[in-house]
Formats: structure tokens, sequence, C-alpha cells
């Protein structure tokens, strides 16, 4: 927050002596002055204020008032470090003044200095517990810091004192929206627009709580208002941008993705996430991933200490907040349960919600030791690994919702690993290894991933035999389906559904007489586009049937009722594709250039069906249509999953735990002898699945 121009007199200060006729002039020049220093500033003329400030100091170098609100003008125009030097030369001056020290530790935050932010605001709060300016910028820097739910009980505390001070009401959004309280998150951004519509910080936070809300509608109002404002800004267009995706508006997809690739820096500045559903390039992915990552290292930095332990148990620690009723957890179930304890002991940290579930339960209950730690700051969380000595620390989030790289880039462990959660580059250089398969990451795309690869012998992904299908699926005619026809299917979310690829589905219905297209209920709004957009090409919008979100069990039993599971590009089915075969369910994919677009191939790989792999999607749509007309074939491959399905590489868990160790090993092997990480491929082991 920008301070308060003081209201003390502007001559309060001591000043140099002066022959007693000449007091009174100075005295006036210096009042005349500091007041159109003010008023300069007040009307945005920042250049002028600085200079007038400037001036001032010429008459009266020992006024810590002049050095605050000049401080205040260098970083309202973006002079951040010479902003720092104003107000520590006004705290030289008068080490009891409020206001510098809120400001300096307001523009420490927003240069990533978060815990010296955080020692200076704690200072004013000492000097002044009542002021609510300095109370809600520290409960900004533990946000920063990760300790949301400290920040929640002192931006509290701001609001009671000052109900009326948007800026608190933000902060207590962003601390919610941190925790995965989307509701709570909306609320306060709200009312922070509503006291301040030129809060401009709180818009697009407010788009992606009302997005995790699924409330698109409201969350485009809310980013176009803010894009009148600031056109260029790229983490609002990212924002619309899956917003558009979200609710398959295309025409705003499209002009989205075109202001923002019209950008200087192009893409580069969106959230990594938010190109997976339009990019196929590799370059722009990693472009993004890099930018993301200055930002983290700007931010934080290793913590101190060296690693020289040794155990006779290689300590490996899953980091996700994803152990609870979420793909990631239906796919690593059961590897903590499989790994080999008498050559790994399994650490978990878990900062995600507490849904009570009995998965959660399950994962939680896996590991040798656990952290629950979604009320804890990175570095409380980096610390407790260190403590721990953990050799290899595995991120499970990437750059998707509710990440924090943060922790990893403490570097809490001497061998850090990406895996599963987040498909591409992180780009960062905490984290040494990624792990894929020779499918998603071939030789000559290897320049766009800054981690050592990992190569798994058959795929990267990991899947759990204990996932139930329910003994009763529903029936056609409970479904939605018509009695009789056959049914395509995408099961996918709706973000992933693109113009090309729907327009092969289209042309797919066209040609398969009776056939229907299964989608899921994702939002209303999407549902009503792809009609829409299916009757512009000339489909009857009935013949496209929407399911909703049900129990996994159920889920799972449903893909019995399709025919067959049409994959998306640039973005493939992921767990969806698991579920999908894991049900007995043939799935046509068309594999791209980037992690995200190659999914799907691998998975098939793993299941025995790379023959149903497209390099195009003029393939992809011929072996669909193919498939559609030759019953006999469609059904031998159902009765090839469900025959085979306990001894695919895809499901063989026990198996792909083995891999996983032996690339656990390598690592440690190679950091044991002093030696940088390296990209290598795991040897594909023999013999029959057992327990690790």
């Amino acid at each position: 927050m920008t301070a308060r121009h003081s209201s003390h007199p502007a001559g309060s200060a001591s000043e140099p002596p002066a022959a007693p006729e000449r007091v009174p002039d100075a005295a006036q020049e210096l009042a005349r002055l500091y007041a159109l220093a003010v008023a300069q500033q007040q009307a945005g003329n920042l250049q002028a204020a600085v200079g007038t400030y400037a001036r001032c100091l010429t008459l009266d170098a020992r006024h810590a008032e002049i050095y605050n609100n000049l401080g205040t003008a260098l970083d309202q125009s973006g002079r951040l470090d010479e902003a720092v030097a104003c107000f520590e030369r006004a705290l030289a001056l008068d080490p009891s003044y409020v206001r510098p020290l809120v400001n300096l530790g307001r523009v420490l935050r927003l240069q990533g200095r978060a815990t010296e932010a955080l020692a200076t605001l704690e200072r004013a709060t000492a000097l002044s517990p009542s002021n609510a300016a300095a109370l809600t910028n520290l409960g900004f820097a533990l946000i920063d810091l990760g300790r949301r739910a400290e920040a929640i009980q002192h931006l509290r505390r701001a609001i009671a004192l000052d109900p009326a001070l948007a800026e608190a009401h933000h902060g207590l959004g962003r601390a919610f929206a941190y925790l995965g309280d989307s509701l709570a998150a909306r609320d306060a951004l709200r009312r922070a627009i509503e006291l301040k519509p030129d809060l401009l910080e709180a818009y697009v936070l407010l788009a992606s709580s009302l997005m995790a809300l699924r409330q698109f509608s409201d969350a485009l109002g809310i980013l176009e208002a803010y894009l009148q404002r600031r056109p260029d800004d790229p983490n609002a267009l990212a924002a619309a941008l899956s917003c558009g995706l979200n609710v398959c508006d295309w025409v705003r997809v499209d002009t989205t993705l075109a202001r923002m690739r019209s950008l200087p820096a192009g893409t580069a500045h969106a959230q990594p996430f938010a190109i997976l559903g339009t990019s196929d390039d590799p370059l722009e992915h990693l472009q993004a991933a890099r930018h993301r990552a200055a930002s983290i290292g700007r931010q934080r930095r290793a913590l101190p200490g060296s690693f020289a332990f040794r155990h006779e148990r290689i300590r490996v620690a899953y980091v996700s907040s994803d152990f609870l009723t979420h793909a990631t957890a239906f796919l690593m179930a059961e590897l903590p349960e499989l790994h080999d304890r008498s050559a790994f002991e399994v650490y978990g940290v878990s900062f995600g919600l507490d849904d009570g579930s009995a998965l959660r339960r399950r994962l939680l209950g896996a590991f040798d030791a656990c952290l629950e730690a979604a009320d804890r700051s990175d570095e409380e969380i980096a610390a407790w690994m260190r403590e721990r000595e953990i050799d290899i620390a595995v991120d499970l989030k990437g750059y998707t919702a509710a990440a924090r790289p943060g922790i990893f880039a403490l570097r809490p462990a001497p061998v850090q690993v990406s895996y599963l959660g987040y498909p591409g580059t992180m780009a960062a250089p905490f984290i040494d290894y990624l792990i894929a398969d020779s499918f998603l990451i071939p030789q000559t795309e290897q320049c766009m991933y800054t981690e050592k690869i990992a190569y798994m012998p058959d795929s990267y992904q990991v899947n759990d035999r204990r996932r139930q299908v329910a003994e009763h699926p529903p029936t056609r005619t409970e479904a939605g389906l018509p009695a009789e026809g056959f049914v395509f299917c995408c099961f996918n979310a709706s973000w992933k559904i693109t113009r090309p690829v729907f327009e092969v589905w289209m042309r797919l219905l066209t040609q398969v007489p009776g056939s229907v297209l299964w989608l899921l209920q994702d939002n209303p709004w999407a549902a009503e586009n792809l009609r829409r957009e299916a009757l512009a090409r000339g489909v009857a919008p009935g013949r496209l049937v929407f399911c909703p979100r049900v129990d996994n069990e159920i889920h799972l039993a449903r893909h019995r009722l399709a025919d067959l599971f049409l994959d998306t590009l640039p973005c493939n089915a992921h767990t969806t594709a698991s579920d999908a075969l894991w049900s007995g369910l043939p799935l046509v994919t068309c594999a791209g250039r980037t992690f995200a677009a190659r999914v799907a191939g691998s998975l098939l790989r793993a299941a025995g069906l790379a023959e149903l792999t497209a390099a195009s999607l003029d393939e992809y749509e011929r072996m669909a249509l193919e498939l559609a007309h030759d019953p006999a074939r469609s059904a031998s491959l159902r009765a090839r999953l469900m025959r085979d399905r306990e001894t695919l590489p895809l499901f063989d868990t026990p198996t792909f735990c083995r891999h996983i160790e032996a690339a656990y090993r390598h690592m440690w092997s190679l950091h044991r002898q002093g030696r940088a990480p390296e990209t290598f491929a795991v040897e594909r082991l023999t013999g029959t699945a057992s327990r690790c």
C-alpha cells in the first residue's frame, strides 16, 4: 500500500541555522514546495513530484517525512531500489516513524524480499499495534511466505480496525485463495473492489476464484472490466484465455491468444498451465516456464547448510496438495504402499485441504511419516524436510493450481524431481530431473526441457490397481443415451476441447448414422456453446449428450456404455485416458509435439494399443471412423483390454514401482559420486510382478 502523506507540519524537522530574518522565507518556500510536491503526486504527475521533493531536500536534508513521501513517489514510478533508499534514510532520521517502516516493508515484498519485509513490518506493528496499514502489509508478507493462516489473523484485525480498508479485504481474499477456499476468497475480493473500484490488483484474483467456483460468466465480466483498464496485462489475458477455453468460446480464445502473442514477450509471461490447452509448441511452453521459474527464484533462496548426510535407506518425500479426491491421488495411491521399505523410507508432505475422504486416509497412511502442511510456510516445510534429511524430494504439482514451487526453490533436498502432476518442463534450476518416457520426450525434443530426463521403460504414468469399478453401471437410458447407436465419448474437461478436434468429431457424427457424442457436463456455458457449434456444422445439438460428474466408481463403470473414447489435442487425456483403458474402453489419440500432447500415446503403448495413436488429425479421424464401422474390431479391442488388464505394463504397478525405485537409486548414486544430474534410461526389469 502507498502510505498516506503525513499531516505533520512541513517545518517540524530541524533546519540548518540561518539569519533570523531569512528563516520565515526558507520555511515558507519549503512549505510551498512540499505542498506542490504532494499535489503533483496526488495528480499522478510522479516525475514532477520526485523533482519537487528533491528540491525540498535541498532546503532541509534532515526531513524524514519528505524522504518518506519521495519514497512513495519513487515506488509509484516503479523505481523500487531508490524508494528503499529513501525509506531507509527516513528511518535513519526517525527510527520510530511508522509510515516509512510500512512503506519499506511493502517495497521489500514487491522486490521478492519477503523475509526482510516481514521483519520490517513486525517492527512497524510493534511500534503501532493498531495501525491497519501495517497489519495489512504484514498479512501480505506472511502470504508470500506461505503462512496463510497467520496472515488471515492479521488481516482480520486490520479490517476490524478499518472496515473500509480495501487492501485488507484484498489480502484476505488472496490468503483464502491460496488456501483453496474459493468461496471465502470471492466474497473478500468482491468487497475489496466494492470499496475501491480502482484496486486493479484484486480483479484477476477475483476472476480466478470465480473460475475455481465454475462461475465463468461472472469471471469473464470481471476480466473484461479489468482489461479495459490494462489491455496488455499478460496475467489477465491468460485468465481470459482460460475462461474462454473452459466455456468453449473459441472466438474469444483465438482473439485472446492473438493479443497475448502480439505482446513483446508473447505468451512467455502467461502462467505455464494456461497455454497447455492452446499450444503444441514446446518452445512456447519452455519460455512460459522459464519466466515463472525466474519469478520464483527472485523470491526464494536456498536454505543454508550442506547435504553431507548418508543413510542406509534412501529417503524419498512426495510433495503435493492433491492427497485427496483428485486425479493425482487416483493414479499414485498404490505407489507409496509398494515401495521397498528395506531400501526406502517414504515421506509425504500434504499442503492441501483435508476432504475427509477414504482415499486421503489411505494415501497419508501409506507414508512412513507425513507432514500436514496446509498452514505451514514454504520455509517451514523445507525446514521439516531438511531436519529429516530427505534425499530425494518429488514435486507432484509443478505449475498446476495450488502449486507451491517455492518449497523446492529453498532446496530442501539434494535431489529434486518433477513427476506426474505437471505435463511439461518447470525450467527451474531447483528441479534436477523430470520423470518421463521415450514416447513423451523423444531425444530430438530434449533441448526443450531444462531438467535431465529419467526415462521409464514403459509409460511414465503410475496407476492404482485398487481403483474400483461399480458392479452395476447405469443403463443407457439412465445415462441419457439412446437405446441403440454408436457412442463416441470424451470425458476430458471442457477446456481441452479445441475447434479443430471438435470439427473432426462433428464429421464423425455425420458419417456414422445414429451415433452420439457423450461429453462431461463441465459447465452450462460450455454445453450451450458446443451445441451451437454442432448446429453450425449441420449436426443436431441433441446428438451431444452431457453427463454430470459422479463418484469415481460409477464414473469408471459408465465407460462401459461407450464404444470409443476420442482424445483431445493439444492437451491429451491423462488420468482420464487411464480411466478409460482401466474400464476396458479403447481410445484413439493424436500425438503432438509437447509433453501434454503425447501422454495418451504413452499410455496406449503401455496398454498394448500403440496402433491407436495417430500422427495427424486426418489419420485420427480415419482411425476413429474405421473403428466405428467395424464393431467386431472394437469389440476385440475391448476384450483385449479386459483380458490383459492385470498384466499390461500400464497397470503393472509393482513393476512400475521397481522401475521408479531404480531411477531414484541412479539419481542418488550420481549425487553421492559428486556428479551433476544427467539424463538416463531405466532398464526394463524382467520376471513376474511382485511386491517391491
